[in-house]
């Protein structure tokens, strides 16, 4: 018997990259029912019919169904992806537009464009987890809306489901460091001491041994830094703590130089995925078109399809393994609570997620800036329920990219306002 997975948020035309991994495990991961879900019915069934001729191209043909009624999509479900995008691209380039005119840095997960993007998914995915809570109670919820790590937060702390976080991040850079040391992947372990969107690599684990010291020797790292160019923009970061960033630790370590970058830029990220998305949606729209686009890797979300179906076939024992996800703490961080939610190194088998222990532990500068940020993540978790503008002051307050009152208090009164129809809760009658 195969597994039902049902996909919420399933008009994304990020959707096909899903069924990419579920062809790659057919053999190991049967998979009888697949639900997609959506509120745009157009794109749901431009999606879904796309979805439909690729999987059927591989030799899959599970039970599919399209709608709108989560009810339906939910009922008796064991796996739930959300992959929602509260406000659709056009609150996002609003979330990274509004910023720049108080010279904040206006981004999708980080800083006060993530802040606000967190505000209008809670709510969203409340409702979500309820419609789970009665039609699928015992699922597993992988969630992939951004920001991930503060939405996964309010499910696993306010919601009994059984929730996980997930990021592509974290396999890209295991992708990455894999190919650095002329590896297999699965022989590549990561160590993080994170959150999601905000940490770093502290060790890597080949064959039981942590190798990173070795890559970041100040002489290997000088050879690297002339062949690699990601490598020679974050070598400072690198050298700060330690361990390799993640790629948005830019936002909190350049905030001038990143800030004059996206001011200068000749359009938002958002526009640019109105522009790719508008090209997808024609090429899933042709019936004679049966195979993935080369052009979804514009779109971003590098090896999402690998993350997110390989983790659920570790949670239904199809094949165990490690992986990097948001879970609460549990003591893997012994300076965050317990329930915060990290991204962390965690073994996964059937209906289990074991947390591994860290064996190296951050340093003071990565240590400051978690805790700075997870006090962030918590206040923006509870303004969101609330609806409290003080909270949500308070919680901008904490995060280095919005500390600045000045520029943030008239800002938060305008992403407020140009938000209302989505936040009913800070503009109560």
């Amino acid at each position: 018997m195969g597994i039902k997975l049902a996909i919420i948020g399933a008009g994304s035309t990020y959707c096909p990259e899903l069924m990419q991994g579920l062809i790659r495990r057919k053999e190991i991961l049967p998979l009888d029912e697949l639900r997609l879900s959506d509120i745009d019915e157009s794109r749901l069934h431009i999606v879904g019919d796309f979805c439909e001729r690729v999987l059927e191209e591989n030799d899959m043909e599970p039970r599919i169904s399209r709608t709108k009624d989560l009810s339906r999509a939910l009922d008796g479900a064991d796996f739930v992806i959300a992959q929602i995008r509260a406000g659709r691209l056009e609150s996002r380039i609003r979330d990274e537009k509004i910023p720049l005119g108080y010279d904040l840095i206006g981004q999708e997960t980080t800083g006060i464009g993530g802040f606000t993007n967190a505000l209008r998914t809670i709510p969203q995915m409340d409702e979500i987890a309820s419609a789970i809570e009665r039609y699928a109670p015992d699922a597993w919820l992988v969630n992939f809306s951004n920001p991930s790590g503060i939405v996964t937060e309010f499910l696993l702390n306010h919601t009994p489901l059984k929730a996980v976080g997930l990021c592509n991040l974290p396999i890209g850079a295991q992708e990455r460091i894999a190919k650095l040391l002329q590896l297999p992947m699965d022989q590549v372990r990561l160590e993080t001491a994170s959150l999601n969107h905000c940490g770093a690599i502290t060790a890597v684990h080949v064959g039981g041994v942590n190798v990173l010291p070795g890559l970041l020797h100040p002489d290997v790292l000088e050879k690297a830094a002339m062949q690699d160019r990601w490598i020679q923009n974050y070598r400072p970061i690198i050298e700060l703590l330690d361990a390799i960033p993640n790629d948005y630790l830019q936002y909190f370590y350049y905030r001038e130089r990143k800030l004059s970058e996206l001011k200068a830029a000749s359009q938002t990220r958002g526009e640019a995925c109105i522009d790719i998305e508008t090209r997808l949606l024609s090429y899933y729209a042709d019936e004679r078109n049966r195979a993935i686009p080369s052009m979804l890797a514009e779109r971003g979300g590098h090896l999402y399809s690998e993350a997110a179906i390989a983790l659920i076939a570790s949670l239904c024992g199809a094949v165990t393994g490690y992986h990097v996800v948001d879970v609460q703490n549990h003591g893997v961080l012994d300076f965050l609570p317990e329930n915060s939610v990290i991204e962390t190194s965690c073994y996964v088998e059937k209906d289990s997620i074991t947390r591994v222990p860290l064996t190296v532990s951050p340093g003071e500068a990565l240590r400051s800036l978690l805790i700075s940020v997870k006090a962030y993540e918590t206040l923006t978790v509870e303004a969101a329920r609330t609806g409290d503008r003080k909270t949500a002051l308070r919680a901008l307050s904490c995060n280095p990219i919005t500390a600045d009152l000045d520029k943030t208090i008239p800002c938060l009164a305008e992403m407020l306002l140009q938000n209302r129809p989505f936040l009913p809760r800070f503009f109560p009658q």
